[in-house]
Parts: structure tokens; sequence; C-alpha cells
């Protein structure tokens, strides 16, 4: 693992989405000379950038046994991740973690994971071969002045190997107690510069249990993807050609009957409630072309345009819905005299949603395309060569809801030498209205004012319905960082992060005057509305310690704190959407062994401090887990994996929505990996 708190490229050097050396070959100062390239956009050596940033690098993936893109993020100091039920997650870094981060910006290779929905990353359809990735970049803090809106409390960019490392195949397969699956690779090199690469990949997972019980909770899940890539250089021009589609389907559990994968939704009639099935399909694709353009050692632009598409159906509920996005953004670098790096670009985004209604859930409208528009610039100016540089940048987008919405930065980065550097930033970041929020009809509870009795109108029940408001403005964020990133020697290095996070206009939900026109039919309506009443502040940091013993011994220890406070405008009436909902503490001790040439061992220890989940107490636990590896040949490596080896069960996150939470539990399984 490599922490650092910038990152960049040179002028020189073309923005590759999937380029880079092998990291895990790299000494810790050969690693903080590295020039990153996919997040910031700008040209910033990782020395005396000024933002902080954690890599995960190709052996840190393969080495955390991990076979989910969440559980290898549990190794990044400051996210949040919990597990839901067998097939869902919720992520966030620094506040607000919910199965729908809507804080938070993850991107592939520089393609947008967030569905305008939910506002959030679909973690159950984003699996990917975890062996053909060659670092997850995460940035902690805003991000909204090069990529807009969403991406508030940080950006996750996935970042694929380079074609020209990826001419071979790669076998790989995983089976236990609770998972199975595996995927396959295969490179070939089509001459003048052309390369190819097609991958297969399959998972599943097996239902766990609920509250104990020996019974299947039904929140098993699998999902089946394939994916081609195609890359041809010629002179100073490069193009790239991606795609995927996928297909499977996502269980989930029932808080009741833990035999079958149901959900306790709402009637007007005893028992007032009745189980209904939460099974969803899923599927989609992808296809993505980028164009890059060298015109000299200091201007060089990209032109990248994909189509997303994105399809869930619950046939139980009659609910269905897709989602379509073109995108294409344009991007220009080039060095302006000798003190000045500038980065530009333009985009275009249009998300076209088209659902099937259903009468507990539904969207109104039921057809909806929004457009929007951007353009960023940012200026990186050393104002004292290898000593103080300043980074101005800004981003404007133009949205249907809350039309013109700027996103501006300022960050000053101060390296006294060549072994530490000190940074600080201000940010104002927004994350913009999801659908949900303005267009969503659900029917989501009834409250029975005396026990459950037949329904008259002089003991009438209430329905309580959820509704979209079409006012819904943006959430607002003014965030404040300093930071110290430090080689303290040749084997140990230290990195911290402390903000101050200032949150306006919060997403919450308000309760509206009790509907009567219903009464002569035995009930009341009760509304709950999205608003913008909630305040926030979030005051925290992270630190992070790498040390290598030895040649063979590495030890990594770190430290996370949000110190969270919310406030509603109406007291009693309002309540903030996920807060109290990431851990106060979180802390995490790991170590590699390498215990002969041939036998790997890694182990990690976790904990995670109690978390509110909309009322839902979640206890604090602690974890580990640990993989033993053996080298077979040059090609082949075998290990055996154990996850949350300290107990049977713990639970990591309450209900929300439709996903009800199972307990995640202990498993062993085994891994092999074949390249030839």
């Amino acid at each position: 693992m490599v922490s650092f708190t910038g990152l960049a490229y040179p002028a020189n050097q073309l923005p590759e989405a999937d380029s880079g050396p092998d990291l895990s070959k790299l000494s810790i100062e050969s690693l903080l000379d590295l020039d990153l390239r996919s997040v910031m956009k700008s040209s910033t050596g990782a020395k005396n950038a000024s933002a902080a940033l954690f890599i995960l690098t190709a052996d840190d993936i393969r080495r955390s046994g991990a076979t989910t893109l969440p559980e290898v993020l549990r190794l990044v100091p400051g996210i949040s991740v919990s597990r839901i039920d067998g097939n869902k997650w919720a992520v966030a870094i620094r506040g607000f973690n919910n199965q729908f981060s809507n804080k938070l910006l993850v991107l592939r290779d520089g393609r947008n994971l967030y569905t305008p929905m939910f506002s959030g990353v679909w973690w159950d359809q984003e699996d990917v071969l975890l062996e053909d990735i060659e670092r997850i970049e995460v940035i902690r803090g805003p991000g909204a002045s090069l990529w807009g809106a969403n991406a508030v409390n940080g950006v996750i960019n996935i970042v694929s190997k380079k074609l020209t490392d990826s001419q071979n195949t790669l076998v790989s397969a995983h089976g236990g107690s609770m998972r199975k699956g595996g995927g396959i690779r295969y490179g070939a090199d089509l001459g003048n510069q052309a390369y190819l690469k097609v991958f297969g990949r399959y998972r599943e997972y097996d239902a766990s249990t609920l509250n104990g019980h020996s019974e299947d909770a039904g929140d098993d899940g699998r999902l089946s993807k394939l994916g081609m890539q195609f890359d041809k250089a010629w002179l100073g021009d490069k193009l790239s050609l991606q795609g995927e589609v996928f297909s499977g389907w996502s269980g989930g559990a029932n808080q009741v009957s833990p035999r079958i994968s149901n959900f306790n939704q709402p009637a007007l009639a005893p028992p007032y409630w009745y189980e209904q099935e939460t099974d969803l399909g899923l599927s989609g694709h992808y296809l993505m072309a980028r164009w890059q353009h060298q015109f000299n050692d200091d201007s060089s632009t990209v032109l990248r345009a994909y189509w997303n598409r994105n399809e869930r159906k619950s046939s139980a509920i009659g609910a269905h819905y897709r989602i379509d996005t073109v995108d294409i953004d344009f991007q220009h670098n080039y060095r302006w005299f000798e003190r000045h790096q500038i980065v530009w670009g333009l985009g275009a985004r249009l998300n076209f949603n088209n659902t099937d209604n259903s009468p507990y859930l539904g969207w109104l409208p039921n057809q909806r395309q929004d457009e929007i528009y951007s353009f960023f610039v940012q200026d990186e100016i050393t104002l004292l060569p290898e000593r103080w540089k300043l980074t101005l940048g800004n981003k404007l987008e133009h949205n249907p809801v809350t039309h013109d919405e700027w996103q501006p930065t300022i960050r000053l980065a101060f390296t006294p030498n060549d072994k530490h550097t000190v940074w600080a930033s201000v940010s104002r970041a927004v994350r913009t209205p999801n659908w949900a929020e303005q267009d969503i009809s659900y029917n989501a509870s009834i409250v029975t004012p005396f026990g459950n009795v037949a329904a008259s109108p002089f003991t009438p029940v209430i329905l309580v319905n959820a509704v979209g408001n079409k006012q819904q403005d943006s959430e607002k964020l003014l965030a404040y960082e300093v930071g110290w990133r430090a080689q303290l020697t040749s084997s140990l290095t230290s990195d911290v992060a402390f903000y101050y996070y200032d949150y306006d206009d919060v997403a919450a939900t308000s309760l509206g005057a009790l509907d009567f026109s219903t009464l002569y039919s035995g009930y009341l309506i009760q509304p709950v509305t999205f608003s913008n009443a909630g305040q926030a502040s979030i005051v925290g940091g992270e630190a992070f310690l790498d040390w290598r013993v030895s040649d063979d011994w590495r030890l990594r220890a770190s430290y996370s704190l949000a110190q969270q406070h919310f406030t509603g405008s109406q007291p009693g009436q309002t309540t903030i959407m996920f807060a109290g909902s990431v851990p106060t503490h979180q802390a995490m001790l790991s170590a590699t062994y390498q215990l002969r040439p041939d036998t790997m061992l890694d182990l990690n220890w976790r904990y995670v401090d109690s978390v509110n989940v909309e009322g839902d107490s979640v206890p604090a636990y602690h974890e580990l887990d640990a993989r033993l590896a053996w080298q077979v040949s040059r090609s082949v490596e075998l290990s055996l994996v154990g996850k949350n080896l300290l107990h049977e069960h713990h639970l990591e996150y309450g209900k929300v929505f439709f996903s009800v939470p199972t307990l995640v539990q202990r498993e062993v399984y085994a891994t092999i990996r074949w390249e030839f």
C-alpha cells in the first residue's frame, strides 16, 4: 500500500487511464517520485501535491485476498465500508455512508459509475477481474473542481492494467464456504502497436443467515460479465475502445422469515403487511472510446465518449427501470511559460430514465431526460521551484434542476526538502438532487394506533407515503483540509490529514400535514417529503504509517476520526438522511511476511466503531483477515483466505429502503491464479 497526498502527470506524458509501472516493485523513494495521472487531471508530482491521496497497488489487492472491490477498499484509511447483506455494500469517505453513497464519486478508467437514480454506485454489479487492476487511486476530500457534482467527500478511480502488460493468458478462481467464482483474460499483440484484450468474470455468493438463524436468508446473488479492450497507437496518437456486458441477479433478505428473500410491504388490511420478494434482476453494458493526441512536450488533448446502460427489474412488485447515459468530454493540458501547468475541459452528459411503475413504488414522471453541461479549468502555479506550489481551479456545471453550480478550490503545498510536504486547501462542492429525491412515490410503512385491529373511521391506520420534492436543492459543502506527508527514513513513511467539513442544505425527510381525503376508506396518509432542512459539520482526520521492517516484513497502521454534528431546521419533524452512519473511530493494523521465497503470510486487523443507520444502532466490532499463499511456480499461485476470523458473525449496517441487513459471517476459501 502506498500513501500519497497528491497526484499528477508531467506535461510531456499523455494521461492514459491504463498506464503506469509495476508499483509493487518500486521502493518507497521511487513511489514518492511517481507521477500519477488519473484522478486529479493536472500536472503535479506526488511529492508536492495538495490533496489526501491513497494508492492501492496490484500487489496490495492480490495480498488482501479479496474477491470484491468493497473488500479491497477496506484497506484505505478514512473509508467506511460496511457489508449490508450477501451482495450489497455501503461505501463512503468521511461521512454519510449508505447503500448509494451519494457524496462519493467512483470512476473506472475515467468512466463515471454514478447512477442518477440514487446518486450512488450499484456495488452488486460493479464486479471486476481484480487481477486485471493496476492500481486504485483514492482521494479523500472534494474533487468537484475537476469532476463536478457528487465528487463531494472523495473520489475513487479504478485503473486497469495497460494492454502491453496483459499479453498473456490469466486464469483465476476462488471457492469456499460462502463464495465461488473466477475469471479469464487473454491478451494479444496484433502488430503495428495494436493490442487486444478479452476477458470474462463470474461470481456467486451463497445466502447468509438472518439474526443467527440457521435457515437461508435469501440474500444470495450472482453475476456474469464479458468484456474487451482494443488499443492502437501511431505517431502522437492513441485510440482505445473498451466495453462490457453483464447480467445477474441480487437477492434480498426478509426481517421476519429467514427462509425466503422477502420484504414487509405495508397493506391497508390486517395484519397490515405482507411478504414481498425483493430479488432484483440486473443487466447492462457500456462502450467507451478514448482518443489521445500529443502535440508536443508541453501540450496534449484527450477526447472520450461512452454509452452506458443499466437495467434492474423486480417482477414481484412490478418495478422495472432502465437508465441510459451518454457522456462526452474533452480535456487539454498545456504548459504556459515555465510556471503554469494548465488543464481545462468541456463536457456534456445525457441521462435518460425509463421506468415501469407499480402500486408500491413509482416515479413521477416515469420517463425523464436530463442534459448536463460543464466547463472546468485548473492552473497549477510554481511560486518557488521545488518549494511552493499554488493550485487554483473551478468547475461550472449546468443541470436542469439547480441550474448553474460553481465548485472552486484553492490548494497550497510547501515542500521544505525532499522528505517533507505540508499542504492546505479550501474547496466548495455540491451534491445535486437525484431522481428519487425529486420523483419517487413509495408506500414506506403502516402505523396502527391500536395494534392489529380492523380499520374504521374511528380507528384509522396511517399510511406513510414517501414522495419526491420537485424543489429539492443541492447539498453544499465548504471543506477545509491540511496535511503533512513525510519520508521519515528510507523504510518509514507517514501521512497525516485533518479536515473540517461544513455542510448546508443537507438532504432530509420532513413530515407533512396528514391527508384526510382517504378517511372514508379507513386510513389516513402521512406524507414524508424530501427537503434540504439539515445542516451538518464533521471534524476529523486520518493518520497512516508504513514501515518496511525488512525485505521480508512490512507493517502498516492507520487510524481515522470523524466527529459528526447534525441539526435540523424543524426539530421533531426532520430526519437528516444517513446522519451518524459512519463510525467515529476506525483503526487498522496489518502485517505482510515473506516466510520463505515461495510462501507469504498476510494479516489484517480492523476495528470499526458503532454507527446509527436511520435509527438502527449497529454495535462496534473488530475482525481479523488472513491469507497464506504458496507460489507453486513462476506462473501459479495458490492461497487460503480467512475472513472475519475472530467471530462467528457480526452486523455491519442497518435497514435502509428495500435492503434488510444480514449478519456477516466467518468465511474460509481458497484461490488459484495461473498466468501463462
